[in-house]
């Protein structure tokens, strides 16, 4: 089964050059899971993390497990010899365990239409995820290569999506339709990687409108450390594509930037990373003079 993700980590054509200047239960389970030790975030990048959850929406109390484990199969071809169909499935793949429990009740205390504002990609999301009267937790863990974690859990967590009452994938920050995330990650079954679902990419004008920012939530799960750009005076929607494009970069060639480098598109053309504490998000980023 994972003879697939092989390929994903051949070398392609990196779009720029880096140069070095310097050099149920299941919730208690996830909640309890041992953490990577902690690091001085002035000086160390962060562990990949072994662990991946997220939550699928379900608009109803209803449940078909059938459907989703023939999912799987017609899908990504996932069999897993003796797995008894229940509300609860817990399972192994290639050395990683992967649970997938159902939860007869909303995400309490309005979290997830809390995050809602943070995408705005999605503006009906408040309004549609308001509507969830259940959800799916999927989880998958003991994961020792970031890449083929992150393919895995969203070859799972597609399929949970298409249930016939599946409204909406969760992962704080990132609420996304239901219909979004299935369609991204076929890019999977096309040899690509869907790193819109495994990175949050977040937008903002600095408060006096003037300059356009973007930050990045989840690069850390694969070792890195997040990315922003801030007050560039580019367009908000260049400041996207080009986050997108290093995000997908840093995903898919295993590149770590450092304080000091400068990266470009061709040999004049360079920009400054600096690592210095984050404005978007907590602890460290790289910044990217774009």
């Amino acid at each position: 089964m994972m003879g697939i993700f092989d390929m994903f980590r051949k070398k392609k054509k990196d779009p720029v050059q880096q140069e070095s200047g310097h050099r149920t239960d299941v919730e208690v389970q996830a909640a309890n899971m041992s953490q990577p030790a902690a690091v001085d975030p002035a000086t160390e990048t962060p562990e990949p993390a072994s662990m991946l959850l997220g939550f699928a929406l379900l608009n109803s109390a209803e449940y078909d497990v059938e459907q989703l484990v023939r999912t799987m199969q017609t899908d990504w071809s996932i069999q897993v010899d003796g797995l008894e169909a229940g509300e609860n499935m817990v399972f192994e793949l290639g050395g990683m365990n992967i649970a997938v429990a159902y939860m007869p009740g909303p995400i309490p205390n309005q979290e997830v239409e809390s995050n809602c504002k943070y995408n705005v990609l999605w503006p009906e999301a408040e309004q549609v995820v308001a509507t969830h009267q259940a959800h799916v937790i999927i989880t998958v863990m003991n994961i020792t290569d970031p890449l083929i974690g992150h393919a895995l859990f969203t070859q799972i967590t597609s399929s949970v999506l298409k249930l016939n009452n599946a409204i909406a994938y969760y992962s704080p920050p990132m609420v996304m339709s239901a219909e979004s995330y299935i369609e991204s990650a076929r890019m999977l079954q096309d040899q690509e990687l869907p790193v819109q679902l495994w990175v949050f990419l977040g937008l903002y004008r600095s408060e006096d409108g003037g300059g356009s920012s973007s930050y990045t939530i989840g690069l850390k799960h694969f070792g890195k450390d997040e990315i922003e750009i801030v007050d560039s005076r580019e367009e908000m929607a260049d400041v996207f594509e080009f986050t997108l494009n290093i995000v997908s970069y840093i995903v898919g060639s295993d590149v770590t930037f450092r304080d000091g480098e400068t990266i470009g598109f061709a040999e004049d053309h360079k920009l400054q990373l600096t690592r210095s504490p984050a404005v978007a998000m907590e602890g460290y980023s790289i910044k990217i003079g774009y």
